[in-house]
């Protein structure tokens, strides 16, 4: 059996993978975690710097004989030969299990580099993976070798909450573009001028015409992950403080 990759997927150029903003912006997706677009992105940079020639993400790949169809979250290609990478953020059980039995039976896949995220993933990895796979796996450190990189991420982004007159500015934008006029309404005009430099600079905002400002892909994303984290947060809260009611 062999491996063959298939015309859809993104070429990974080292200007893409310059920094993490970067990577993100390249790969311009809402349907991700951060922390599927984390492991990708540390796993493109180092498939470069291992000096495959050409690597690639979100690769949707074919197996042959037989046509089954796969997906790999990065791969690296130097010739014919592939060098494939798994995360485990969003990886489904039964899909891992299938997609190792056939990356191990394939001749051209030279090694499956793992990417978990806390130790007793890599157990889960190994028991779904079949003898001929385990030969090829190569188990990296993941998300916890770079835990700095991002909570520093993720702390810059708790800091932007903590502020009441950028909330209020994004949750204006995430209804419509709001021009200046409109957010000196409800905000001091000097805080106005200073959070849409600050919200441009982590390219949360995008000025969609002269003086309007809107969300970009990124803040639209991240907005609908705030509201969901704090619908989540308060449905615990609530079922907790029924318990204890009980």
């Amino acid at each position: 059996m062999y491996m063959e990759l298939e015309s859809k997927a993104k070429k990974a150029e080292p200007e893409y993978i310059s920094s993490y903003q970067a990577f993100k912006e390249w790969i311009d997706t809402i349907q991700e975690s951060e922390l599927e677009l984390f492991q990708k992105y540390h796993g493109a940079k180092r498939l470069l710097k291992a000096g495959l020639k050409e690597v690639y993400i979100d690769a949707p790949v074919k197996f042959f004989p037989g046509g089954q169809t796969g997906f790999v979250d990065a791969c690296g290609q130097d010739d014919d030969r592939f060098t494939t990478l798994l995360c485990e953020a969003g990886f489904g059980e039964y899909a891992r299990q299938e997609l190792f039995e056939l990356l191990g039976q394939s001749t051209n896949v030279d090694a499956i580099w793992i990417y978990p995220l806390f130790d007793k993933g890599r157990e889960a990895f190994r028991r779904a993976a079949p003898p001929e796979s385990r030969k090829k796996m190569r188990m990296e450190k993941g998300t916890l070798e770079h835990l700095e990189d991002f909570f520093e991420g993720a702390l810059e982004a708790l800091d932007l909450f903590e502020s009441e007159a950028r909330m209020m500015m994004l949750f204006a934008m995430l209804e419509s573009p709001r021009d200046k006029r409109f957010l000196r309404g409800f905000v001091n005009p000097k805080l106005v001028y200073e959070n849409l430099a600050t919200l441009q600079r982590m390219h949360l905002i995008q000025e969609v015409s002269s003086g309007v400002f809107g969300l970009s892909k990124h803040g639209e994303s991240l907005m609908r992950e705030y509201l969901l984290f704090l619908d989540r947060v308060g449905r615990a809260i609530r079922g907790f403080e029924e318990t204890r009611a009980r």
